[in-house]
């Protein structure tokens, strides 16, 4: 391999996982952004109704849309650095967006429950679905999907014959296409998050986060063509909107 995935946060050019990380922080900061989180959240007086046509046209609201964590040229980003070889930056990025989608949907868990949301819905008329190793159909809740998302996802990178880490040992021939399936299982979460719970993120002010995230997860897969643009078509304006404002 030509670089340690933790050699790669240090190198020149990737920039964008140094502010990532400074803005969101590591698993182990999860718990400083809850409890940010939640003290934002007891402000709140007042939700608004979450009505379907509501819902779906507040995150394209312009004063929504500019929220970021920062200005910087995110496609410049993630573009592949001169002697790093891609399948280990695909790698940290990977590993990166898994982490801050971690943290977001942890500062959801009380309201993103089976009571609430008793079906994985990206939109209206729109449901995820869940297919098990012995390829039957489920149709789980939105909190087990993403359970089962999180747990499916952190095994992949925990497991050294598919996300290795130890000097000699190389990525296997199916690396990508795990990725892209973990790539889909991220886009599910998110176009959950921006349409049954875009409201509890303006409350918890996570807005400029959830919107950096998702713009780092579009401008990876564009770059390497993780994610068919077909997968995305359900937050197709929004993915105009966020790159329109870069």
């Amino acid at each position: 391999m030509a670089a340690s995935t933790s050699q790669l946060l240090n190198l020149e050019g990737s920039n964008l996982l140094g502010t990532l990380n400074m803005v969101f922080g590591s698993p182990k900061s999860s718990p400083k952004l809850l409890s940010k989180a939640f003290r934002k959240r007891k402000k709140t007086t007042e939700d608004v109704p979450n009505r379907n046509g509501e819902r779906e046209k507040l995150c394209l609201q312009d004063r929504h849309v500019t929220c970021r964590l920062h200005r910087d040229d995110l496609k410049t980003y993630v573009q592949l650095p001169k002697g790093v070889e891609e399948n280990e930056w695909i790698a940290t990025h990977t590993i990166k967006l898994y982490d801050n989608l971690q943290l977001i949907t942890n500062c959801l868990t009380e309201y993103c429950t089976a009571e609430n949301c008793p079906v994985m819905s990206g939109g209206q008329n729109l449901i995820f679905y869940w297919v098990s190793e012995r390829n039957k159909k489920m149709r789980p809740t939105a909190p087990t999907y993403i359970e089962m998302v999180m747990s499916w996802t952190e095994k992949q990178i925990k497991d050294e014959l598919v996300f290795p880490t130890k000097y000699g040992n190389q990525f296997p021939p199916t690396f990508k296409d795990t990725v892209r399936k973990m790539f889909r299982f991220f886009f599910h979460i998110i176009a959950h998050i921006y349409y049954s719970h875009f409201q509890d993120v303006i409350n918890f002010e996570l807005v400029p986060h959830l919107n950096t995230l998702f713009h780092h997860y579009v401008l990876f897969s564009q770059e390497f063509n993780l994610v068919e643009d077909k997968e995305m078509a359900p937050l197709e304006t929004l993915i105009n909107l966020l790159i329109g404002t870069n």
